[in-house]
């Protein structure tokens, strides 16, 4: 079974705190640390808090970064015969179960957060030679605890959950999902954007989301609330009626859920939006994944958005989605009426992920 396929089904085994895998774990002289590090890119430069970024979208205009956040799940090292190997992640605030969060804001220039940054994920994993990496993007909906018990950890309440499921940043107040990757930048000169339209049931019905929603309705993919009428003031109002707001964001989490968080009873949504990443050839020792802004932003204008959300927050009808959804390998929309394959991976590898050699 993938590593994908196992966290779908999420109620598994790779729940590093199970007594059941204990007793079978190896011994320590068995074992063999693992440490794996992220960085943030765009192209060949790297992408700091408080720099400018070159060459992003189709303006291609200058901007900065404003967060830059992702929870990754399932970590696994592939030998060389193709056998998938669970990395046992250590328990830390960063890393819980099979999860750990990668954050590259530091609350300089124009980043919001803290100050505090993890660009390594670390554990251990049998003693052996392996040639690949792969992991997931996101969160899964349910792991096992030490007794064998399920724990929810993706609609689950920030405010009691487990490091690093208890940022309020990393959540949506829409049925308490998480964020699985919230990656925003500030273009020069600002987003342009339709005006701000009243909301209405019609709105809603188009996929704009209604503030609050908690259907789940598949007609609006359970979108969360949209920016039809942006949070934060608009830098400007133009003549021409239409607004220009600081920053383009991109809040990829699972839609069209269904239950009450509140009672931990969503285990399972319609588009999960979790984005399966396999590297074939991989060294930790020498090499680190890179996320690069230049494939992720491909085919978008971060200087002109035309309607929804301010970005993408992952709902299908938001324009912005269409070419977000093919840069990260996933289906954004159903292949054909109840296919039910929304959310899942299109089948092409995601283009936002590369392989460098460490330096």
């Amino acid at each position: 079974m993938s590593a994908f396929n196992r966290f779908a089904v999420a109620i598994g085994g790779l729940a590093a705190i199970s007594v059941a895998h204990a007793a079978n774990k190896p011994d320590a002289s068995e074992r063999q640390p693992v440490a794996i590090r992220f960085a943030l890119a765009a192209g060949d430069q790297p992408v700091e808090c408080g720099h400018d970024i070159a060459g992003l979208g189709t303006g291609g205009q200058p901007a900065q970064l404003h967060d830059a956040r992702f929870y990754i799940a399932a970590p696994v090292l592939i030998d060389a015969a193709g056998h998938e190997v669970p990395i046992e992640l250590e328990q830390n605030d960063w890393q819980y179960a099979n999860l750990a969060l990668l954050d590259f804001e530091n609350k300089t220039g124009k980043c919001v957060g803290s100050a505090d940054v993890n660009d390594t994920i670390k554990g251990s994993a049998p003693r052996g030679r392996y040639k690949g990496f792969s992991f997931v993007i996101g969160v899964p909906s349910v792991v096992k605890d030490k007794d064998g018990k399920d724990v929810i950890l993706n609609h689950s309440n920030f405010a009691t959950a487990p490091a690093p499921l208890d940022l309020q940043s990393m959540t949506w107040n829409w049925q308490a999902g998480r964020k699985f990757i919230k990656i925003e930048v500030d273009p020069e000169g600002g987003v342009t954007r339709p005006p701000p339209k009243p909301k209405s049931p019609a709105d809603a019905a188009n996929g704009a989301g209604a503030q609050g929603d908690k259907s789940g309705d598949k007609s609006d993919g359970g979108a969360p609330a949209m920016a039809d009428a942006p949070k934060a003031a608009p830098l400007r109002v133009n003549s021409d009626g239409t607004i220009t707001v600081s920053t383009w964001m991109l809040h990829l989490g699972s839609t069209g859920c269904r239950g009450d968080a509140t009672k931990g009873e969503i285990t399972s949504c319609a588009n999960p939006n979790r984005i399966p990443v396999k590297l074939s050839s991989f060294d930790s020792g020498r090499q680190r994944v890179v996320l690069d802004l230049k494939p992720l932003f491909a085919g978008i204008d971060l200087g002109k958005d035309q309607g929804f959300s301010t970005g993408c927050m992952s709902g299908p009808a938001d324009p912005e989605c269409a070419p977000m959804f093919e840069n990260l390998g996933l289906r954004l929309k159903e292949t054909a009426p109840d296919a039910n394959d929304a959310g899942q991976s299109s089948g092409a590898s995601t283009k936002i992920f590369r392989v460098e050699a460490t330096k």
